[in-house]
């Protein structure tokens, strides 16, 4: 079933014409910012709330924050948005976190006592989406809070060296885990572009290799996240290893992510899971003799292709979806009734849609 779906996706991209599907990306969009700001903003706090049921809710949510971030520097680069309004954001959903060296470093989120929390994959995550962030606006306030937030997750042992290397999980489970590990090496890979320090491509080679040895989940998605490290890393050495190595993840990422929406692997099937590897589809295509473009616009127009932009503003998107793409409405995902729209998933597609209009 699937492999027809993707297959037909594939034929329409093929056959719609270039400025025709560039407006398409830009209208769904528009369609994803109409749907946040009118469901998600707290025009108070100046923040998106985690969950679009509960817009007058004081907080975020760590990881949704993190991609609206992403999201705003790709828009910035289609000049789609001004960089003080990702300034804004950037500074209001700072300000709803202590860090750990004050005004600086990891983010604290949940303190009880003299015990703090802090997610190993949420933060590494966040720095790499703070240095494309100095990327799209030379604003080095980003940079800063990247290296500084790096550096407090290496003071406080975040990284283990044991039988199982890589980047811990979080504050309570220091057991090296895939996603960590593969955001580990996109940020460390990100700030050696961005300052081209020795220490930050130690950094990023050793998350990579760490990658090779067990984790607590190495799903496609974080796969994809470590071939953008690998081709951030190319970028800058243009040495073809790198590409090599992106390629074979690339490859499993694919064949694993197809066999979870057939519901032939376990696995989630929604956009920051599925969608999401798009990122590093479309960096490895601009790179390497094969396109993967098809593919990656088949897996964003998985979450899509029956909807309108108009459908996109009114409903948002959803947290779980079934091997046709229409969304699971049972349940819960991460404390979050699956009937309601949750900021990562919605925040990811935002992205997606700017990655993809950027790309045309």
């Amino acid at each position: 079933m699937i492999k027809n779906v993707i297959l037909v996706l594939s034929v329409l991209l093929a056959t719609t014409p270039p400025k025709a599907q560039n407006k398409l990306w830009q209208s769904r969009l528009a369609a994803t910012k109409e749907y946040m700001q009118h469901h998600m903003l707290n025009a108070a706090t100046g923040n998106f709330v985690r969950r679009a049921d509960q817009p007058n809710a004081p907080g975020s949510d760590a990881w949704g924050i993190t991609i609206v971030l992403d999201a705003y520097a790709w828009m910035i680069e289609d000049r789609a948005m001004k960089p003080q309004e990702l300034k804004q954001y950037f500074q209001s959903s700072s300000m709803l976190y202590e860090k750990t060296d004050g005004i600086s470093g990891a983010r604290i989120l949940a303190r009880q006592g003299d015990q703090i929390y802090i997610g190993g994959d949420d933060d590494l995550q966040w720095c790499a989406a703070l240095v494309h962030c100095f990327n799209a606006t030379k604003d080095t306030d980003y940079l800063n809070a990247a290296k500084s937030d790096f550096n407090a997750l290496i003071a406080m042992g975040f990284w283990q060296n044991g039988q199982s290397k890589g980047w811990s999980w979080n504050s309570g489970d220091k057991r090296p885990n895939g996603v960590s590990t593969a955001y580990g090496a996109l940020a460390a890979a990100r700030l050696y572009a961005a300052t081209h320090e020795e220490v930050y491509k130690q950094w990023a080679n050793s998350s990579l290799e760490a990658l090779k040895t067990p984790q607590v989940g190495f799903f496609p998605r974080d796969m994809v996240v470590a071939a953008n490290a690998a081709c951030t890393l190319y970028d800058v050495t243009k040495d073809h290893r790198y590409i090599a190595m992106a390629t074979d993840w690339t490859k499993l990422a694919i064949k694993q992510a197809k066999e979870v929406i057939a519901s032939k692997r376990k696995g989630e099937c929604n956009p920051t899971d599925i969608a999401d590897l798009a990122e590093g589809l479309d960096h490895l295509s601009r790179l390497s003799a094969k396109s993967y473009a098809a593919e990656a616009t088949s897996f964003i127009n998985f979450f899509t292709a029956h909807r309108t932009p108009k459908d996109i503003a009114e409903k948002g998107f959803f947290s779980r979806y079934d091997s046709k793409g229409n969304p699971i409405l049972d349940g819960s995902y991460l404390g979050v009734p699956c009937n309601v729209p949750f900021l990562p998933e919605v925040a990811e597609m935002l992205k997606l849609f700017a990655i993809e209009a950027n790309s045309e």
